[in-house]
């Protein structure tokens, strides 16, 4: 499994000539190593989470799982609600890509929508950069 490289910060990807940099593939066993060390941490689980991005999974009681090659991916969960807030948050609000500016025009057209009811509702705060953090699957 490979994991997208961020430390270059580059924002437009639209050359597509080092696409082979772009990701870091991971070692299962390194994985296996760091989810035995989540769970017998403490207080410090959020910290450690933060720093190897990796959390202790039943599976790994399986000699055979291999946490890399086996992931399963939600799509609701992980690319539509979960990777989104990120890219949201994350690169484009906390590095700066959208300002507090572009947030309230963002914020100030999304108040023009009018929506059937039966579509759910829109986002709020997008403003001060909250809204992008509770979006549901219909959005």
């Amino acid at each position: 499994m490979k994991r997208a490289n961020y430390e270059d910060y580059q924002h437009n990807f639209a050359g597509m000539k080092d696409m082979e940099n772009w990701f870091i593939t991971h070692d299962s066993t390194e994985h296996r190593r760091n989810a035995l060390a989540w769970r017998s941490c403490n207080s410090t689980k959020k910290n450690f989470v933060s720093e190897k991005g990796v959390r202790w999974s039943e599976l790994l009681r399986l000699p055979y799982f291999d946490p890399i090659r086996f992931i399963i991916v939600d799509p609701m969960h992980c690319l539509f609600l979960g990777i989104a807030r990120w890219i949201m948050k994350r690169i484009w609000i906390n590095k700066s890509v959208l300002t507090p500016n572009d947030l309230k025009k963002i914020q100030e057209k999304m108040n023009q929508f009018k929506i059937l009811a039966d579509l759910g509702r829109i986002p709020g705060n997008i403003e001060r950069g909250e809204g992008f953090l509770n979006y549901t699957a219909d959005q």
